[in-house]
Parts: structure tokens; C-alpha cells; sequence
């Protein structure tokens, strides 16, 4: 225990040791005439060698003092450092943890913001994936100053790929002020983490930090990624990639709910091509896989995100058309019969051309049978069919009723 801190109390230290010098006046004076005694005696400086001793001990106790302080300075730091690695180590773990629980990408989410390393709290940072040939964002800064649109930061991620190379996964591209850290597993880049440059740039360790944490959330992305292409798959059918008739109808049931709370109208198409079998049968199965690809590729493009395209069976396609009535649907199904009439398929040395037959039908009100309507609709194809091919049929039970309240879906949206 310390009786006196030298920086506070320097005024009673001083009067302690002036104290000391009169209480022991006599002993030193006694003290410095032996020594001048000896001085003459033996012909020795005794005194200036003791101050110079005195004056080299002080020297040496000050210097070992301030070499104390230092070694206990470094151990401070050294021991508040490890506990900085201690606490990010945890993170790391907790991080590593809660992502591989991730099996969306709401979880990879949550994840992240809940176990985000202390360094990168205090800076402003996204996230974006890479899906097929676009970027989406999966986090964006809301936090800091930095209000840069998720639009420009999927650009900003495009361009330092094309910089880094085809997967860069490894190290960092800097881009206009942003650097961006790539994410992968097995070879697959999965993403970005991009974070605004800044004055206060990181540390080594920190770095090496960021890097076990992206490894951690790469590889969680591409796990959710699989899993999304995998439940995808199991959908969809495998020549066309247009959904299953099974997924159609659960999809249908869903929209038909949908209508009913919401008093907005939904139509299905049904549509097939003309004379399938006769040409499956003259030209062969792969001729006629071709025209169904490309059946299905021509009316793809011509169809809102938010519409469904289901592969019925053999030829048969159903589209399902939500917040549209009879109307727009029916001129959803002309746009349909032109674009497949313009289409030529190979087949061998002949070029084939196609007519298609399309039956629509809208929902009435508050109809919640998906069956129903699908058969309504496969029987507008087959009037279709009756007439003479290559024309658009409409079911004859209509939901007129409301109708008029429903503006009819403008053409051009379907164009993307």
C-alpha cells in the first residue's frame, strides 16, 4: 500500500524529507567530518565519489522504475488485446453457429446482425448475392450516414468482380471508395461484403477477423442457395422449368384465398400446341421436346414476374394470371397464340411452324375450388379446339360482377 503519490502530495513529501534532514543534522554532520578526516588522512575525494554514486543509483532506480511501468503498460495492452481476440473468437463461434441453423436467407439475416464482429458495427457495410447473372442485396446500411441506394452497391459488386476476375475468392477489390470482400464455397463465389473506405481503416487482425467471418457466412449462403435450387427443382419440370402441375394447383388455391379477401380477380389459361401428336409422332420426341422448350421460352418473356407458369402435362401449359379478369386475360392469351405462331423449329431439314389453341377463364367471386377452374378452363381450350385451332376461347361463366370496378391489365406490362 502507498502512503504517498509523488504527483499528489509532492508538498508533504518534501516536507518529510526536510523534517528528516533536521531530526538526523547532527548524525550527518558527524558523518561528513569522518569523511573529511579520512579525505586528509589517505588523500581520497570521498565525498564527490559518494555523489557521484548517489547521483548514478538515483539515475539507475528511475531508469529500472520507468522500465517497470513500460513492461506493465505492454502486458495491459497485450492483456486488453487478448481479450478483444477472446471476445471476437466468441463472435466468430456464435457467428459460425447461428449460420449453419440459417435454412433462408431471413435466418442468414438475422444472423448476421445479431453476431456482427464489434469492429464492423460502427461502419457502413452490405451485403449482396449473386444469382445467376443479376445481384440482389441481402443487407443493406441503414445505420451510418452512408445512404447509398442497394442498386448502385449491386453495381459497385458487378464491376469488382469483372476487376478481381471470373471468382475472386480471395483478398479485396477497392471500387469507388468501397472495398468489396468476396464470399464462396467449393470454388463458387456467393456474394460480397462491401463496406465504405473509410479513414479508420482496419487492422491486420482485424482482417484476418473479417476473413474467418466470411468464410463462415459464404458458406451459408451457397448451403441456402442449394437448398433454394434443390426445393426449386423438385417443383419444376425438368424440361420446360416451368412449375409442376402439383405446385400450379397449390399456387392456384393460394391466389383464389387471395382474391377472396382482397375482391381483386384472378384467371387461368390453359394452352397447348396444335397437332402436337402428329408432329411428336412424324418428326420424333426430341423434335417435339424442342418445340415444347421453346413454347416455353417464347411465353416466358412474354409473362409478369408475378405470373405462374405451370407445364401441365405432355403439351398442355396453365398460366396462372393474378389481379386480372377476363379481359386482360384474354388478351394475355392472343399475345400468346402470335408469339408461338411466329415461332420456327428445326427438325432435321424442315423448319417447323406452330399454332397454339387457348382457353381462359376468370373466377367467380368467391370461388375457392382450384379444380373448378382449371377445368373451366381446359374446356374454353377445347371450344377452342372445336373452332378450328389457333384461336383464344373464353369460358362462358365470367365474373362479371365486379368487373367494372377492375381496371383492364394494360398489354405493355407483360412485355419485359
Amino acid at each position: 500500500m502507498r502512503l504517498l503519490d509523488y504527483r499528489k502530495d509532492a508538498p508533504l513529501a518534501a516536507g518529510l524529507v526536510a523534517g528528516t534532514v533536521v531530526v538526523f543534522q547532527q548524525p550527518l554532520r558527524w558523518m561528513l567530518d569522518v569523511a573529511s578526516e579520512v579525505e586528509h588522512r589517505y588523500n581520497l575525494d570521498l565525498i564527490p565519489a559518494l555523489v557521484v554514486l548517489s547521483v548514478v543509483f538515483i539515475l539507475h532506480q528511475y531508469r529500472k522504475r520507468q522500465e517497470i511501468k513500460a513492461e506493465a503498460m505492454a502486458a495491459a495492452a497485450e492483456a486488453r488485446l487478448e481479450r478483444e481476440r477472446a471476445e471476437e473468437l466468441e463472435q466468430l463461434v456464435t457467428l459460425g453457429r447461428s449460420l449453419a441453423n440459417s435454412l433462408d436467407f431471413a435466418a442468414v439475416r438475422q444472423a448476421i446482425w445479431r453476431n456482427l464482429p464489434n469492429f464492423l458495427r460502427t461502419r457502413a457495410i452490405w451485403v449482396v448475392l449473386r444469382e445467376r447473372s443479376y445481384w440482389r442485396t441481402l443487407i443493406e446500411d441503414t445505420d451510418t450516414a452512408d445512404h447509398t441506394s442497394p442498386a448502385a452497391i449491386e453495381s459497385i459488386a458487378a464491376l469488382a468482380l469483372t476487376r478481381g476476375g471470373d471468382v475472386p475468392l480471395s483478398g479485396s477489390v477497392v471500387v469507388d471508395g468501397y472495398e468489396c470482400f468476396p464470399m464462396g464455397s467449393g470454388g463458387t463465389l456467393a456474394g460480397m461484403l462491401v463496406m465504405r473506405v473509410g479513414v479508420d481503416t482496419l487492422t491486420d487482425h482485424q482482417r484476418r477477423a473479417l476473413e474467418a467471418a466470411l468464410a463462415f457466412l459464404g458458406i451459408a449462403i451457397r448451403n441456402v442457395q442449394l437448398l433454394i435450387e434443390t426445393r426449386e427443382n423438385s417443383l419444376r419440370d425438368s424440361l420446360t422449368h416451368w412449375f409442376n402441375r402439383g405446385h400450379g394447383h397449390d399456387t392456384l388455391r393460394a391466389e383464389l384465398q387471395r382474391s377472396k379477401r382482397n375482391g381483386t380477380p384472378v384467371s387461368v389459361l390453359m394452352f397447348d400446341v396444335d397437332s402436337f401428336k402428329t408432329l411428336n409422332d412424324k418428326y420424333g420426341h426430341q423434335a417435339g421436346d424442342a418445340v415444347l422448350v421453346s413454347v416455353a421460352h417464347a411465353v416466358g418473356d412474354l409473362l409478369r414476374a408475378s405470373d405462374v407458369k405451370c407445364r401441365y402435362g405432355g403439351d398442355e401449359f396453365m398460366v396462372i394470371l393474378p389481379e386480372t379478369p377476363t379481359t386482360g386475360a384474354q388478351q394475355v392469351g392472343e399475345y400468346i397464340r402470335r408469339a408461338i405462331s411466329t415461332l420456327h423449329v428445326a427438325a432435321g431439314a424442315e423448319m417447323l411452324t406452330l399454332t397454339t389453341s387457348v382457353g381462359v377463364a376468370t373466377a367467380t367471386p368467391g370461388e375457392l375450388d382450384p379444380e373448378s377452374l382449371v377445368a373451366r378452363a381446359d374446356a374454353a381450350l377445347y371450344k377452342a379446339k372445336r373452332e378450328g385451332r389457333n384461336r383464344v376461347a373464353v369460358d362462358q361463366l365470367e365474373a362479371v360482377a365486379d368487373l367494372t370496378d377492375v381496371p383492364a391489365r394494360n398489354v405493355l406490362s407483360f412485355v419485359q
